[in-house]
């Protein structure tokens, strides 16, 4: 059986609920989404000289995922956020420097300057909540000005 082609949503900070809408339709484990934002093309730098493959650091525009129905080895199931970005280790403290700390009872599951931050999100947790977070973290870890405006894409098994 193939997979339906994904789906493109736009929308921006300031209203979250067409993205929020398809979070609700994602029951565990049916599709993950994944967001990237849109930026000022003129604050951004040359082309790095070595390819993604060759780097361990990930985007220098963060890309950020949002995946329900994951789980522990212990079979708790949590959803995942996650951020690939260009901002080198210990991402966790560095937001929390900059005034974006983990919420309580979320979990860091990975953060590495490649594969990028990994958080397990409670299930309980609020789709606005979690969304509005990781777009503020993925705006923190951003050297460049971000637009406000982003693109989900979703994902569908």
């Amino acid at each position: 059986m193939r997979r339906p082609p994904p789906e493109v949503v736009t929308f921006s900070v300031a209203d979250l609920g067409a993205v929020t809408a398809q979070m609700a339709a994602l029951v565990p484990r049916s599709g993950w989404l994944v967001l990237q934002p849109a930026f000022d093309a003129e604050s951004a730098p040359a082309p790095r000289r070595t390819s993604g493959f060759f780097s361990s650091r990930g985007p220098y525009v963060p890309v950020a995922s949002w995946v329900p129905g994951e789980r522990t080895r212990q079979g708790v199931e949590y959803t995942a956020v996650g951020v690939q970005h260009g901002a080198g280790s210990a991402v966790v403290d560095l937001l929390g420097e900059r005034g974006h700390p983990l919420p309580t009872g979320w979990e860091v599951i990975d953060d590495h300057p490649g594969r990028g931050l990994v958080v397990a999100v409670p299930p309980a947790a609020a789709h606005p909540d979690a969304l509005g977070w990781l777009l503020d973290a993925a705006d923190h870890l951003c050297p460049v000005q971000l637009t406000g405006e982003w693109r989900a894409t979703v994902h569908r098994r």
